[in-house]
């Protein structure tokens, strides 16, 4: 008989962050909560970013990358500070301005519910893999 394993929610977005660390040095997963973003996980990180998620908090609404891509509900490159925003969730983390990144969109039954952000850290090795991150 075939035993099913039980998944939860959270199960599934801790394996998601987890693979996207295959393919960008460094980012973060925002939750969409009440027209807010709230900081979940972050990957490829100092300790203080791991400690500034959770207290990351802002609407949805603002001007930033993260929200481009809910309105959009497609992926939206970054380069450098490109909304006047995206300083709410990079100063807390100390990613400072990354010269290569990408935030998407998570969507379930219509609605942007998450958002994944990633970029190329130092801009030192590899950068961020768009289309496995995507896929």
């Amino acid at each position: 008989m075939y035993k099913r394993q039980k998944t939860s929610q959270s199960t599934i977005l801790k394996a998601l962050v987890q693979h996207a660390a295959e393919f960008a040095p460094r980012g973060a997963f925002f939750i969409i909560k009440n027209e807010h973003f709230v900081g979940w996980k972050v990957f490829g990180a100092n300790d203080a970013a791991e400690d500034a998620i959770r207290d990351i908090h802002f609407p949805t609404s603002a001007d930033t990358t993260l929200g481009s891509a809910v309105v959009h509900g497609t992926s939206v490159e970054v380069a450098g500070q490109s909304h006047a925003g995206d300083a709410s969730f990079l100063v807390p983390l100390q990613f400072g301005e990354p010269d290569n990144g990408l935030a998407m969109p998570l969507v379930a039954r219509g609605r942007g519910v998450a958002v994944l952000y990633a970029d190329n850290g130092s801009g030192e090795g590899s950068g961020v893999n768009r289309e496995a991150l995507e896929t």
